[in-house]
């Protein structure tokens, strides 16, 4: 935004609760100004937004129906990368009535993703050709240059986020005409092998909710399904270990003795041992509690969830006491770059019958630890939707996601300027 600001006649105001923070990424730039703000400040919110031609909301998902209910009172267009939630989506005569648009799902995923997938698919009904099977899979990873644990991932994102996986209930898709309910102690155990051209081979599992993308994308009645999140290989029977354990659940408060090591208190989430087993006792245990095979558990070995260093910090739920020995051991250091990968495969019958499949994909490592694969793949989209607007290139009102071509086409265009561009192959089956 700062970059075309001075061209393009525009100022940017760039709030946050840390107004240092605010100022730290307004980079002294002459277009920009900064201000301290308290999100669920109702009044101090809805006084910036009521300053704002347009605003773009990063602030987290549950304060969206708020800022939403703000944009709509004051008659300012909004864009945020959050999913569509039910209270927005109920919004929608109001932000008609308002005249203007409360643009959601524009980010990296979702976001790149509706964009490149709706591209494929209305190009290929335009061709006559029907749809049979629709898989997508996105995971922020780490770069294969800076890849150096054998979990092949550090955090690049929200840690909490990371660490809750499979905690949100189980997953539902369509797998060859059938619909698939995989529960939550499943959902690691049922991955994809999936090979990425110039990024290696990586592990899917299904995301929580699948089957809604065939209203989003039009695709009633197609036989196969899925959306997922990739891992590096190997990466979930690790995770599945340490899911099947609980120790990464958030419902139960511990207040460990003092001095309480690793191998202790991994064995209380095992059984069968005492607090006195030493560790080839506690790793068989783990095994017999989850059926971790030998990469597994040489996985949580490397976590040294085996070893005798006492655990810290000693209160809060397991998945706080996980998370912070998580946070050390996959931390992504400041010389480290990050990865996106973003695989869709489409599987279609043409015209004249013939049975095919389309992949496509998007590999894009970061610049820095500044501007991360994951920031500027999440953060693009929204730059680039926003400028539109102000040019006048993309109009409309209500609530609405970045699936038709007005909205795509540009946006994946400017997305590939900026070296964020997907390649496509396409073969008979």
């Amino acid at each position: 935004m700062l970059q075309h600001a001075s061209d393009e006649g525009f100022v940017v105001r760039i709030g946050d609760l840390d107004l240092a923070l605010a100022d730290r990424k307004a980079q002294g730039h002459s277009a920009a100004s900064t201000f301290a703000l308290d999100a669920g400040n109702p009044e101090a919110r809805r006084n910036e937004i009521d300053e704002a031609d347009l605003v773009i909301s990063m602030l987290p998902a549950f304060l969206h129906p708020e800022v939403a209910a703000d944009a709509i009172a004051t008659r300012t267009p909004l864009i945020t990368p959050s999913y569509l939630s039910p209270e927005i989506a109920a919004m929608d005569q109001a932000a008609k009535d308002a005249g203007i648009p409360i643009l959601n799902e524009l980010g990296l995923d979702p976001g790149i993703d509706h964009l490149s997938a709706m591209q494929v698919i209305d190009e290929l009904r335009s061709e006559g050709s029907k749809l049979t099977g629709f898989e997508s899979y996105t995971g922020g990873l780490v770069a294969p240059e800076s890849d150096n644990n054998p979990w092949h991932y550090k955090f690049t994102w929200n840690p909490r986020n990371v660490v809750l996986a499979g905690q949100g209930g189980s997953a539902t898709f369509r797998m060859g005409g059938l619909n698939r309910v995989l529960p939550p102690h499943r959902l690691f155990q049922e991955v994809t092998p999936i090979d990425v051209p110039g990024a290696g081979r990586f592990e899917g599992y299904a995301n929580r909710d699948s089957l809604a993308y065939e209203q989003i994308y039009g695709l009633q009645g197609i036989e196969t399904l899925v959306r997922g999140t990739l891992r590096g290989d190997g990466f979930c029977g690790g995770w599945d270990a340490l899911f099947q354990l609980g120790m990464n659940r958030d419902d139960a408060q511990l207040s460990l003795p003092e001095g309480t090591s690793w191998r202790t208190y991994t064995a209380g989430f095992a059984g069968g041992v005492g607090k006195d087993a030493d560790r080839a006792q506690v790793r068989d245990a783990v095994a017999k509690t989850t059926g971790a095979d030998r990469a597994a558990l040489d996985l949580l070995d490397w976590l040294g969830l085996f070893e005798d260093d006492a655990v810290a910090p000693a209160q809060g739920s397991p998945c706080d006491i996980l998370q912070q020995r998580l946070e050390s051991k996959w931390a992504l250091a400041p010389e480290d770059l990050d990865m996106i990968v973003m695989w869709h495969r489409f599987g279609y019958t043409t015209a004249d019958g013939e049975q095919r499949v389309r992949t496509s994909h998007l590999v894009h490592i970061g610049e820095n630890d500044t501007h991360t694969a994951m920031s500027l793949t999440v953060g693009l989209p929204l730059a680039l939707a926003a400028r539109m607007w102000m040019r006048g290139e993309w109009k409309g009102t209500g609530v609405t996601l970045p699936t038709s071509p007005s909205l795509y086409t540009p946006l994946l265009r400017g997305l590939a300027a900026e070296g964020i561009a997907f390649t496509e192959n396409d073969s008979a089956l």
